[in-house]
Order: C-alpha cells, then structure tokens, then sequence
C-alpha cells in the first residue's frame, strides 16, 4: 500500500500524516511509538519493539482495572463441551 502526503511545520519540528487505512495496517494510533529508520532517501515507520518492562509499565496495577470479559463464565454450552 502506498500513497502521497504533505508535510506541514509545528514549531521545530515536521509533521507527517499518517492515512487512517496505513495506521490501521500497523495497528499503530494516536500516541503509539514508533521506529523511523532512514536508507539513503527512504523513510521507514514500524510500530516500536517494547521490552517487557515497558508493557508492564503501562498496564494496569490492579485488577479491577483490567478490564476482563466475564460473560463467558455464566454462558451456556454452545457445541458438545463436557462441563
């Protein structure tokens, strides 16, 4: 997939746009980190490789803040499950 976009200035710094459809196909968002990475006149943008570390980091402390689906718990059989 490929497309063009214009650069615009914010302060110091060059902003580049990502389309949605190119986001959506790096499963990056709004506050992602990435990688940028230059080869000669080429411009690469990868989602960033987190440590461990980091992911814990960021995650909830407590479980009441994780945000787990439980329905399943009181759902009934839908196939030949032995309960």
């Amino acid at each position: 997939m490929s497309c063009t976009a214009t650069l615009r200035q914010s302060g110091g710094s060059i902003i580049l746009s990502i389309p949605k459809a190119i986001a959506q196909t790096l499963a990056v968002e709004a506050g992602s980190i990435v990688e940028l990475s230059v080869e000669g006149r080429v411009l690469s943008v990868a989602p960033a490789k987190r440590s461990l570390a980091d992911r814990l980091a960021v995650s909830p402390k407590s479980p009441a803040a994780w945000q787990r689906e439980e329905s399943w718990l009181t759902d009934e059989p839908a196939g030949r499950e032995l309960l």
